[in-house]
């Protein structure tokens, strides 16, 4: 849908329907989605809008991935939302050590073996950072670590990802 369109409205309502229920879907009280984008002030808006809009998800499920995060597993019950610039090789999320138990990549990978078909991944602005041909399968881009799995980074293909996009060939392709 193009911008402005009400893609963060939508998938407020899906996330009501997932965690809470709906006539057509059971809920998953359980469910963990994990907000993904390239630019922190991105998912402060999304966040801030999801707050604003939902009358049934609460402030305390709407937690932001910050540099002393760690857990072996994503909560259920929650949306976090997360940037790309915190998953660089040279970020304290993705590596041992300071305190830190558990790399994000092994917070991620435990959440989809635990929770496979209750673990949504969305990636906004999806079209952003898809390559094609060999470098797709190599899973260059951190985004496409999501799709693909990255063994040097011990992360498992995620079972359940979502695009939004104004412009999704891209993504699809």
């Amino acid at each position: 849908a193009p911008t402005g369109a009400g893609k963060t409205i939508v998938m407020t309502a899906l996330f009501e329907d997932i965690l809470f229920g709906s006539s057509d879907l059971e809920a998953q009280p359980d469910a963990v989605i994990l907000w993904l984008s390239d630019m922190p002030e991105l998912n402060e808006q999304t966040r801030l809008k999801i707050e604003s809009k939902s009358d049934r998800i609460r402030v305390r499920q709407l937690v932001t991935v910050d540099s002393t995060f760690d857990a072996e597993q994503l909560a259920g019950g929650a949306i976090y939302f997360m940037n790309t610039q915190k998953l660089g090789t040279d970020k304290l999320l993705t590596r041992k050590g300071d305190q830190r138990q558990h790399t994000i990549w092994e917070t991620f990978t435990n959440t989809a073996l635990a929770l496979p078909d209750r673990f949504y991944v969305v990636i906004d602005e999806a079209h952003r950072g898809m390559r094609v041909g060999k470098a797709a399968e190599r899973a260059l881009t951190i985004m496409q670590r999501f799709l693909l799995g990255s063994d040097e980074d011990g992360l498992c293909r995620m079972p359940l990802v979502l695009g939004l996009s104004a412009t999704p060939q891209r993504f699809e392709n």
